[in-house]
């Protein structure tokens, strides 16, 4: 395998592609009024217009149970960006017990942004079940 690309169905392109802009600092690589790509480092992120002629018609529905981490060197500065940006925070920052400090964002297309930052080494108890 070469690649795995995460690639996200929006209505909205450009607020989905300005949201990763704004808040993650991702930068638009290609974009076109169907797909655009994004990147930070070597992370790479995608999106298609949901009702691209490329997506199987019974495939364009809003985004379920999908959830994208971003791990970061410190949420609070995410959380501070999100509220300047008006996001939808479903969560503000909070401790976890598997040693992470977490909140939840909710972007444009409807999938959810968990944007984390280690706290500690992973408890043993939450590594098996």
């Amino acid at each position: 395998m070469e690649r795995i690309i995460t690639n996200i169905l929006t209505e909205d392109l450009k607020a989905t592609s300005e949201t990763l802009e704004k808040l993650l600092d991702f930068i638009i690589e290609f974009d076109s009024d169907w797909f655009v790509i994004m990147a930070k480092g070597n992370n790479r992120l995608s999106a298609f217009k949901r009702d691209s002629e490329f997506i199987p018609i019974d495939y364009q529905m809003k985004a379920q149970g999908v959830i994208i981490t971003f791990v970061v060197e410190n949420v609070e500065v995410y959380f501070t960006r999100a509220n300047n940006l008006g996001l939808n925070i479903v969560e503000e920052p909070r401790d976890l017990p598997y040693g992470q400090r977490r909140m939840l964002v909710q972007d444009p297309s409807g999938i959810l942004l968990d944007i984390s930052s280690p706290t500690a080494q992973l408890d043993p108890k939450y590594a098996k079940g």
